[in-house]
């Protein structure tokens, strides 16, 4: 009871924890929608564009306006391609931001000649640089053919701070720095954009969120969901959801099931006194009572010590991380854990329910113990 008690326990922690994990992750990346426009156009007018949809969409709750561009970044010891995003230093929705480890955020860059870059642990590794080290950027456009214009579409950039979100894929192939820089760099005015992060009230409505904003706003604006953006991504936390409730069935089922084996052998070991008692006047009630008792006794302390084991185990992994996963396939680095009361008050009264009706069975057969085949029994 105590080992299928934990192993629910860790399993619905494990499974939850990918799932907030991954949304979290995502949402970092995109948040709840994205404003783009039809053939990667400029948007004009960011500030005057924000305040609109602040004032026709109640449910939105931040946006973050966004310059994106494809880049070959260079250094001494390596060449990397990836896509530079511009960003306001004040960025809260942007997940890189908040996962820096090693360096400064891009507030701290704003007062250098040279613009400041945020670059991931893999892409630093793959160019042999580090924090304080300049690297050569290049935006390549369908109109160069001079060394002239070469020239035009070099920038250099001083490698300011490092991070890793745990999603190798995404940090691998993105860079950040300042939105006026990379205006500057892209050709861009400084009321230009490529497009805007949209958080709303709940990720639940991202899809609402995304066609209120389509409806306020025409061509060349073009608005996506965050389940348009990654829709593989959330058919695999869909896909993990469905095996729950089997798993759940099928371990509660194999405990109920030890209990009903346990009281059975027990009833067979204490025939001749249940004949005793009987001969002495025990109702059958009594005899019944004997065995729910213990049933109960040995339903709850397994319940009991498995929510303690199960707990022990998932914040242990929680705590020091203790199984590693590859990011490139997983997203994350580490077995995700999310410590939820909800499914330790589930697991328990389901377990408890369970078992304790199975307890029936047993204690049954030991009221219906007739003494004289009792008192002959072994």
């Amino acid at each position: 009871m105590a080992l299928g008690t934990a192993t629910l326990i860790v399993t619905l922690a494990i499974l939850s924890g990918f799932e907030k994990k991954l949304t979290d992750n995502i949402v970092g990346y995109t948040a709840h929608a994205e404003i783009t426009s039809y053939g990667n156009r400029p948007l004009p007018d960011y500030p005057g564009s924000m305040k609109y949809l602040f004032r026709k969409v109640p449910s939105i709750t931040a946006l973050s306006p966004y310059v994106e561009q494809e880049v070959v970044l260079r250094s001494p010891n390596g060449i990397s391609g990836i896509v530079l995003q511009g960003v306001l230093p004040s960025d809260s929705l942007t997940l890189a931001l908040k996962k820096i480890i090693k360096g400064n955020t891009l507030s701290l860059s704003t007062t250098d000649s040279v613009p400041g870059l945020l670059i991931s642990k893999g892409v630093a590794k793959d160019l042999g640089t580090d924090v304080g080290r300049m690297l050569t950027a290049l935006r390549f456009h369908e109109g160069m053919q001079t060394r002239e214009d070469l020239l035009s579409h070099l920038e250099k950039f001083r490698v300011i701070g490092i991070f890793e979100t745990g999603m190798t894929e995404y940090d691998n192939g993105l860079a950040y720095t300042t939105l006026g820089a990379a205006q500057k760099f892209s050709g861009f005015s400084t009321t230009q954009v490529s497009g805007f992060r949209v958080l709303g009230s709940e990720l639940s409505e991202a899809r609402n969120l995304s066609k209120n904003i389509s409806k306020i706003l025409r061509y060349p604006y073009f608005s996506q969901s965050v389940y348009d953006l990654y829709p593989t991504i959330f058919g695999w936390i869909e896909l993990q959801k469905k095996p729950i409730p089997i798993i759940l069935g099928l371990i509660i089922i194999v405990a109920a099931f030890n209990v009903i084996s346990t009281l059975l052998i027990m009833v067979i070991e204490k025939t001749r006194t249940i004949g005793v008692l009987k001969s002495l006047g025990a109702a059958n009630s009594g005899v019944a009572q004997i065995f729910l008792t213990e049933g109960m006794v040995i339903t709850i302390s397994g319940v009991v010590f498995g929510n303690i084991i199960g707990f022990s185990l998932s914040w242990l992994e929680l705590t020091f991380h203790i199984f590693k996963l590859r990011s490139d396939i997983y997203f994350m680095s580490s077995v995700p854990i999310s410590i939820d009361w909800e499914h330790y008050v589930i697991v328990s009264i389901i377990a408890i329910v369970i078992s304790l009706s199975a307890t029936l069975i047993p204690a049954r057969i030991a009221s219906r113990v007739l003494p004289l085949t009792a008192l002959k029994f072994g």
